[in-house]
């Protein structure tokens, strides 16, 4: 007879905190939702995030006025800055409100250093002109090849007509294949090849057969059996003791070469004994 009023109040006491809970959770996101209203309106009203400007402008050459592309432009003590783009423009957003100095910088320029005041929510124009600037460097004396070319640079002064002289010791520097790979470093030389290795010369754009290449002063006869000029990859350029390219013909010389002669100087015998 009493187990029904039991459970009857154990069900409603269940049914009571059921409700409590449902009311607490409420009350928590109601909670919970005022302190996210409040620290956004924190946020949107705070100085330090809304009090922000900007800092533009255009870095120039202070001679010609061209534009200085890639120059560096920040704020010393931030982390803030930007560097020019093609037109020589920059553009320094979200800087808070305050006295700043500028500093701009490029290679072969002096830096210039300059205070500006970003006011709140203004751009301020800024327009940079920066003086040219020796760069000076440790001084740097190269022998090597100097003392080389010391007679092949004499011998092209020298010359009464246009040469072009190769030293032997150049010739050791350069690793070629063969002597025509080697002349084909010279001004006005361009090379024919076979087989992907050079092996005949075109002096001044012309074709071979106008140019003839002489031994010691020895003409040198053709290698073709139908055409006139001479195949260089026979011969290698560890022989030689220096070239000479003639680009205009003497009296003393043979007539029959309208693009130029090549001179190959062989190597002479040692006078003392090295083995």
């Amino acid at each position: 007879m009493f187990i029904k009023p039991i459970s009857f109040l154990t069900d409603n006491h269940q049914k009571v905190n059921s409700i409590c809970l449902n009311i607490r959770e409420i009350n928590f996101m109601k909670i919970f939702t005022n302190l996210l209203f409040i620290s956004f309106i924190i946020l949107i009203f705070c100085n330090p995030i809304i009090a922000q400007g900007k800092i533009y402008g255009t870095i120039t050459d202070s001679t010609n006025q061209s534009l200085l592309i890639g120059a560096n432009v920040y704020l010393t003590g931030t982390s803030l800055g930007a560097s020019t783009n093609l037109d020589g423009e920059y553009l320094i957003s979200n800087i808070p409100v305050g006295t700043y100095t500028v500093k701009v910088s490029y290679i072969g320029y002096e830096t210039k250093n300059l205070d500006v005041d970003v006011l709140e929510n203004k751009s301020t124009l800024l327009d940079v002109q920066l003086i040219p600037e020796v760069l000076e460097g440790e001084e740097v004396v190269i022998t090597g090849q100097a003392l080389g070319q010391a007679s092949a640079i004499n011998q092209q002064l020298t010359s009464n007509t246009i040469i072009n002289v190769i030293s032997e010791e150049k010739i050791q520097e350069l690793p070629d294949a063969n002597v025509a790979e080697t002349i084909g470093h010279l001004p006005g030389v361009s090379l024919t090849r076979s087989g992907g290795e050079a092996n005949k010369i075109i002096l001044r754009g012309m074709s071979d057969k106008y140019a003839y290449v002489t031994l010691d002063g020895v003409k040198v006869p053709t290698t073709e059996a139908q055409e006139r000029g001479t195949d260089l990859s026979l011969i290698s350029q560890n022989n030689l003791a220096g070239i000479e390219l003639y680009k205009a013909l003497t009296s003393d010389m043979e007539a029959d070469a309208i693009a130029g002669a090549v001179n190959l100087a062989t190597r002479k015998a040692s006078s003392e004994r090295i083995i």
